[in-house]
Order: structure tokens, then sequence, then C-alpha cells
């Protein structure tokens, strides 16, 4: 009797527990464009499975569907060139959480229900001027979005430390 109390509570636990992402993060999250130098531009975002998001006006922000990556958004404006920028989804965190709580069981409804993907929550599309007005607008441009790429990349690059515990790449 006490074998079967066990398993009975080990099924509930396994049971409720499972689709851990699915439950506390969602099938949806909500996703900022923002285009530096050139707000208010109108942005589409189209999925891998063709859904289609539009946010009239940057910076915005819209509720999307997780688990249909990668996310193309193409942001244009009147004097500008448009940008198009591939986001691609990442691992869920909570999605671990079935692996040690629920076993495999939660970690295939989150796979299957795109709960175990998610996206970045803010991406930034830099609109280039289709003419600048003097050639100081132009390098102030070009050294602004060139700091703001080697900030990202530096965000990606893993950090290691020397034995004072300093930070270095």
């Amino acid at each position: 009797m006490k074998n079967l109390m066990k398993i009975s509570t080990l099924s509930v636990a396994v049971i409720t527990l499972g689709a851990c992402s699915t439950i506390t993060t969602g099938t949806t999250q909500p996703f900022e464009v923002v285009t530096e130098k050139a707000t208010g531009a109108k942005c589409e975002l189209i999925d891998s499975k063709g859904a289609r998001w539009v946010i009239p006006d940057t910076p915005g922000t819209v509720e999307i569907t997780k688990g249909d990556g990668p996310l193309d958004v193409t942001c244009s404006k009147s004097g500008f060139k448009s940008a198009t920028v591939r986001v691609e989804e990442g691992f869920a965190g909570a999605t671990l959480g079935n692996v040690i709580l629920g076993g495999g069981i939660g970690l295939i409804v989150d796979a299957a229900s795109g709960a175990a993907q998610e996206y970045p929550d803010t991406v930034v599309l830099w609109l280039e001027p289709n003419n600048w007005s003097s050639n100081a607008q132009k390098e102030e441009f070009m050294s602004a979005k060139a700091a703001y790429e080697a900030e990202q990349t530096a965000k990606k690059t893993p950090q290691k430390q020397n034995e004072d515990g300093q930070q270095y790449n």
C-alpha cells in the first residue's frame, strides 16, 4: 500500500509539473522592435510558418508565437533604406525544469507547443538614411552602429577570469 501511495504521489507530481514552460511562460511572448536613429518606422515580422505581425510605429512591441522560428523582421521608413534581420529562437530556461521534475513528458509537451523556445525580448535595427546631410552625420551613425554591434558581440563572448578574479575574453 505504501508503494502505491508513493507511485500515486509521484504520478500526480509528474502530471502536474509536466509542461512547466507551457504553464509558466506560455506559447507566446512580447517582442520589441527598436529602430535606432529612425524612430517611427513600420516593421513586419514573419515566422517560418508564415504568421505575420506588424508594428506600425517603432519603438513598439507585439505578442508573437514561440516555436515557429526563425523570425524575419523587416523595417522601413520614408527617407531610409529598409533593413531586415533574422532572429533565431533559443532554449527557454524553464524547460529545464521539465527534465528534472517531469521527465520527458513535459519536455515533449513544451517542444510541441513552442514553449521550449523563446526569442530575445528586443531586436534593434539600424535604418540608414537614403541621403546623408553631411559626412559628419554618416560618421556619427556608423560609429554608433559599430559601438552597438561591438557591445552585442561582447555580450555573446564568454567571459573568463584570471586568478585574481578579473574578467577577460
